[in-house]
C-alpha cells in the first residue's frame, strides 16, 4: 500500500473530518458550531473514492441556504443535519485543485459573504466564511484517484 493510500488522502471522509479537526482546532466558534463538526469525526471505514463523472449526486434540503450553494458542476454526494440547524455538506467538484480553490474562494467571498481564517496548501485547502446571519467553513482537497477531481466540504450554521 503506497504511503499517499494509508494516509487517506483523497477520501472524502477524511477531508470532512480535516474540517472538523480544524474548527476545533481553529476556533471559528461558538461551542455549538464546534460540537456540530465534532459530529462527523470518528469514522471508522471512509466511503470509497467517486470521480465527479460517477458520483450520483442528492438534493440540498430546501433550508439550505441559496447564497451557500456550490459553484456550477459540482456533485453533491451527501447532506448531514446537525443540532441546532447546521449542515455538512458533501461534494466532488469535476475540477482541478487550483480551479476549484479559485471557485470557492470566489463564492465564499461573494454573495452576501465574508471570508477569514484559511490557508491552502499543495493539495488542500480551507476558509471560514460568515455573512448571511450565518457562518461556516469549507474545506478542499485534490483527489489524486480521479484526473482533475477535487473533494468539498462545507459546514455551515448560525
Amino acid at each position: 500500500m503506497s504511503r499517499r493510500a494509508r494516509s487517506g488522502r483523497g477520501h472524502p471522509a477524511y477531508a470532512l473530518c480535516a474540517v472538523a479537526a480544524l474548527v476545533l482546532l481553529g476556533g471559528c466558534g461558538t461551542d455549538e458550531m464546534e460540537s456540530a463538526m465534532a459530529e462527523t469525526g470518528g469514522v471508522a471505514t471512509p466511503p470509497a473514492t467517486v470521480c465527479a463523472k460517477d458520483a450520483k449526486g442528492v438534493q440540498l434540503p430546501a433550508s439550505f441556504p441559496a447564497q451557500a450553494t456550490l459553484p456550477a458542476g459540482y456533485v453533491v454526494t451527501g447532506v448531514q443535519a446537525r443540532s441546532a440547524g447546521r449542515t455538512v455538506v458533501t461534494a466532488v467538484s469535476p475540477k482541478p485543485f487550483k480551479q476549484t480553490l479559485a471557485e470557492m474562494q470566489g463564492a465564499y467571498s461573494t454573495r452576501g459573504w465574508a471570508a477569514s481564517e484559511g490557508e491552502v496548501e499543495e493539495r488542500d485547502a480551507e476558509s471560514n466564511f460568515d455573512g448571511n446571519g450565518l457562518r461556516g467553513r469549507w474545506a478542499i482537497r485534490e483527489l489524486p484517484e480521479c484526473t482533475d477531481n477535487t473533494t468539498v466540504s462545507v459546514l455551515i450554521g448560525k
